[in-house]
């Protein structure tokens, strides 16, 4: 794995966080779009000979009301060395509802393995204080 990990180093050093183009509609809080992160990820990541192939599969548990979305992640290198690891999440079976998961999940993996942010880190503000105002009434 050295070659994979000395290529990850070596982009990760070159990368940029993706320019926020969105806004979250329910908390307010800019974040870049998967279209964003890929834009700005997928060329460093080819340059040091990186590739990201990520595969949805769909679980349905028996007699079960909803699905889990698995998403198959490889990260793999020119030289052949790859790692491979699976993302979980639950979800309506609704196809529109999966695609989200998808899309949600392609973007947080992809962040994570650029080491980029993909949104304003508000240490959790926007999601935890809807609830602490709801304690306080």
């Amino acid at each position: 794995m050295t070659n994979l990990y000395a290529a990850l180093a070596a982009a990760q050093g070159e990368l940029q966080n993706p320019p926020c183009d969105r806004n979250n509609s329910h908390f307010g809080q800019p974040y870049a779009t998967l279209q964003s992160v890929a834009a700005t990820v997928r060329p460093v990541l080819a340059k040091h000979g990186l590739s990201v192939v990520m595969v949805p599969q769909f679980e349905r548990p028996e007699k079960a009301e909803s699905t889990v979305v698995h998403l198959n992640v490889t990260l793999g290198h020119a030289s052949g060395e790859a790692l491979s690891w699976t993302v979980k999440w639950p979800t309506e079976m609704n196809i529109q509802k999966a695609g989200a998961v998808i899309t949600y999940l392609r973007r947080y993996v992809l962040c994570g393995i650029a080491g980029v942010a993909g949104e304003v880190d508000d240490d959790a503000e926007a999601v935890v204080a809807p609830t602490r105002k709801e304690r306080q009434k």
